[in-house]
């Protein structure tokens, strides 16, 4: 078998809101073979589609005629291959072929990805609901958005407030914290599984903070208070709070995880299956992460696509806590054959071969890709961005 080309299929998907991801185009890769398998991947990277576009042409030079089975041999000369790093335009791009190569794989073999590498460690999957609250600081909107995602099934949830943060001692930003924090506690109950995403807004000490907020309603993680690369600041807020850290959706490189560990950045990692090169890195950073006794809790707020890969993940690992899922309540449900249902608070895994899913290409043609990046950096409050 030998791959014969490497299609992009970019699909529009608006999601309704204010800030940077409210434009953005899903980014689905599919690898042909001569045997008429066709695997399918996502490479989804809002903002950066041509980056991505160009980058998987170089890719395409690499791979093509080679067989798709050869899954590492293949990664790694995608990473080696191309000189420069790349960062996350390279890992998103490495990881749309690479996820179609393990799709390929599971087909041929007739079995489901994750059993073609130890098997099923659970039948259900926890998963917690981000992208509910549209950012709201109203307790009435966070208690009736956080009402209707838990009649959709969730129980356990994940909030982020774009707040503009110029200091360490910020009292008003915090009170706002505090109250959406307090509220969604109070809402979902005192057994919901909660966590706030800092997305790197804030400096240790305010992180710190923040922390101690969030331990004071007992969430369940408090994630990237500050920025990846600055290590020393997320150890310093990790070994200063009780509540844990969680950090890595922007990593792309193994290497970047090891560091994350030894350096005690973290207890729970979130590799993207769809920016860190693949499921096989996502795999090796998931054993790695139990060797310090460190959990592993994906980040996939995509399409329906990266969430059923991340599944396969999630059931694989012995170390898995809990997996980031979209509040999808759209038509984005339906990009995929078999859409994701949410019961109790758990998906089940596809069992069918590969990663059990096609694309549906009726809903995929009649969502175009946005043709240029616009993105909605003016809040109805008057701010000019969401920094």
């Amino acid at each position: 078998m030998k791959i014969t080309k490497i299609e992009s299929v970019l699909v529009g998907a608006a999601t309704p809101g204010v800030g940077l991801l409210s434009n953005r185009n899903y980014h689905f890769v599919l690898v042909r073979t001569d045997e008429g398998i066709t695997g399918l991947g996502e490479a989804t990277l809002e903002s950066h589609d041509n980056a991505v576009l160009g980058t998987l042409k170089d890719i395409e030079c690499l791979v093509l005629g080679e067989d798709p089975t050869r899954i590492e041999h293949l990664t790694q000369k995608m990473v080696r291959q191309l000189f420069w790093k790349g960062g996350v335009i390279k890992g998103s791009a490495i990881a749309g072929v690479e996820l179609a190569l393990w799709d390929i794989l599971g087909k041929v073999l007739d079995r489901p990805v994750y059993q073609l590498l130890g098997g099923a460690c659970r039948n259900r999957i926890k998963v917690y609901v981000n992208g509910w609250s549209g950012g709201s600081l109203d307790p009435a909107v966070v208690r009736d958005k956080a009402q209707k995602a838990m009649a959709a099934g969730y129980d356990a949830f994940k909030f982020s407030l774009a707040l503009p943060v110029w200091n360490v001692n910020d009292p008003a930003n915090l009170r706002k914290i505090e109250l959406v924090a307090k509220t969604l506690r109070e809402t979902a109950g005192p057994d919901a599984m909660l966590m706030y995403d800092g997305h790197g807004r804030y400096d240790a000490d305010l992180a710190v903070r923040v922390g101690r907020i969030l331990e004071e309603y007992d969430y369940t993680f408090f994630e990237e208070p500050c920025q990846p690369e600055q290590e020393e600041s997320l150890a310093k807020v990790a070994s200063r709070l009780d509540i844990p850290v969680a950090a890595g959706e922007r990593l792309s490189f193994l290497p970047e995880f090891k560091r994350l560990l030894t350096r005690g950045c973290a207890t729970i990692i979130q590799p993207d299956i769809g920016h860190s090169c693949g499921f096989g890195t996502a795999v090796k950073a998931a054993h790695l992460a139990e060797a310090f006794n460190a959990f592993v809790a994906p980040h996939g707020p995509m399409s329906p696509v990266i969430t059923t890969v991340s599944l396969h993940l999630d059931t694989l690992v012995p170390n898995f806590l809990i997996q980031e899922r979209l509040f999808l309540n759209d038509w984005r449900n339906e990009v995929i054959t078999e859409p994701i249902q949410v019961k109790d608070g758990f998906v089940t895994v596809p069992d069918k071969p590969g990663w059990g899913i096609e694309l549906d290409e009726a809903v995929c043609k009649a969502h175009p890709a946005i043709p240029s990046y616009t993105p909605q950096l003016n809040r109805p409050d008057g701010a000019v961005c969401d920094w």
